[in-house]
């Protein structure tokens, strides 16, 4: 995979022209310090040997460098091979032989040369800036991150090392650091694409909207083919509440890379918050080809077939994702779900004593076994579950209401009672929960209240079947 990180030469051309600056410099000093009065008088030339000897390095590495900059490499290599056998204290050569090895793959090599740059001119921003790029994309972060605050110490506005040291910090979600240095890159070198969106990335994940929605929009008016600006300006939509808008953006960012999970993936999420379940499916089926990599896709998509009520397609997808990840403790408790939906409790409880091997304290594992022991008349064993997932999570409706259906179940109403309506507290709306406490109210005696329950029961169930045609 292409790295984000710039070295020399790159696809950002004002990097290579540093450079090339650095190294003129340098070879300028050579002439100034080499053309004494005295040595001049030693030679028919008006130089000395050493003069003429560093003039003569000079010019290779200028030639090399003209040659990188045309993108000939072969035709560089020679030349600056020369130059560092020539003068194997040049710092310059060094460095440059070092920009010819990482071209061509040859990390370590490359690193070395950097390094013997270094060690002959501990402040050469060129070599330091290079290495800095170098580490950056073999991973080592910390070094590499080291050795970029050290080029913008000696020179604060290096756009490569502003650009990278961004790059890097976004990379560690140290967005904060990331959103400046890729503002003064930008302000370097306004009007680049990799820089606008990076930066658009840094300041999105800083919900600072505003901005990052202008430096998108920068980006994509710099290059109308890539998709990733559109992408993120509809993710800035949707959290606006603007939908339509949003829905476009993806399908933008879709039509420009149709191999785009995570744009499909929302599409999905948008289509599904309309309750389009269908539409939706698509769109996830498309998210989980594109990159089996991710558990929430799965996870969505399962989860549309069950709203679908296509109980043994969920469990297809749920079966897939426990398998590619075994050790993930929600995969298994959703192939429970499925499998419960089929009616296959053998294999409902199994996924969720797996969930609950991994994940002990898995909250919605222990209310659905708790639920599903309890209607195949393990009454002890179910209470125990339940009562242990209301421990952990006090706010869990299911949990409340299968144990008071457990109670009410076991007539031990006085019981039942508190623990139903706190469920209907929770979910005032499930008409199951209203009639349970119908049933217990009623075996206590207590008519008024279980009328009202009753009444609330019937007016739901009222409800429900007038959404249902």
């Amino acid at each position: 995979m292409k790295s984000n990180f710039y070295s020399w030469p790159s696809a950002c051309l004002a990097s290579f022209l540093i450079i090339i600056a650095a190294c003129f410099l340098i070879c300028d000093r050579f002439v100034v310090h080499g053309t004494s009065g005295q040595q001049r008088a030693s030679s028919g030339t008006g130089k000395s040997p050493g003069a003429s000897q560093r003039e003569d390095i000079a010019s290779l590495l200028r030639e090399a460098a003209s040659l990188l900059q045309a993108g000939k490499l072969d035709e560089a290599e020679p030349l600056v091979r020369r130059a560092v056998a020539t003068a194997p204290a040049n710092a310059d050569a060094h460095n440059l032989f070092g920009v010819i090895l990482d071209q061509r793959g040859k990390t370590t090599e490359a690193e070395s040369e950097y390094r013997a740059s270094l060690r002959l001119n501990r402040n050469n921003v060129s070599a330091m800036a290079n290495l800095g790029a170098l580490l950056a994309h073999t991973k080592r972060d910390d070094e590499a991150i080291k050795t970029l605050e050290s080029v913008r110490r000696l020179a604060p506005d290096h756009p490569q090392a502003t650009i990278n040291l961004g790059l890097l910090y976004a990379s560690r979600n140290d967005y904060r650091h990331a959103a400046e240095l890729l503002g003064r890159a930008n302000e370097l070198q306004p009007q680049t694409f990799d820089i606008l969106y990076h930066l658009g990335v840094a300041l999105y994940n800083l919900k600072r909207l505003d901005e990052a929605n202008g430096a998108f929009e920068a980006a994509a008016a710099l290059s109308t083919n890539a998709a990733e600006p559109f992408y993120f300006l509809g993710l800035i939509a949707s959290i606006r509440g603007q939908d339509e808008t949003a829905g476009e953006l993806w399908e933008k960012a879709l039509s420009l890379r149709p191999n785009y999970p995570e744009a499909n993936f929302m599409l999905g999420d948008l289509l599904q918050k309309h309750q389009r379940y269908e539409s939706a499916r698509a769109f996830y089926e498309a998210a989980v080809k594109q990159d089996p990599s991710q558990p929430v896709y799965y996870a969505r998509l399962g989860g549309i077939y069950i709203v679908l009520r296509n109980f043994a397609q969920a469990l297809e997808v749920f079966q897939r994702a426990a398998q590619r990840f075994p050790e993930n403790a929600d995969m298994h408790y959703f192939v429970a779900l499925a499998a419960r939906g089929t009616a296959n409790f053998d294999l409902a409880q199994a996924a969720l004593r797996r969930a609950l091997s991994i994940q002990p304290e898995h909250v919605d594992a222990l209310a659905l076994l708790g639920a599903i022991v309890s209607d195949r008349g393990n009454a002890t064993e179910a209470e125990t579950l339940l009562r242990r997932a209301i421990a952990l999570d006090d706010k869990h409706f299911n949990a409340h209401h299968d144990l008071g259906r457990l109670l009410v179940r076991t007539h031990r109403y006085d019981e039942s009672v508190s623990m139903l309506q706190r469920a209907a507290m929770l979910n005032p709306n499930d008409a199951d929960v209203h009639y349970q406490l119908f049933f217990a109210l009623s075996r206590l005696k207590r008519k008024q209240e279980a009328d009202r329950e009753f009444a609330t029961f019937q007016r739901l169930t009222e409800a429900q079947k007038s959404k249902t045609k």
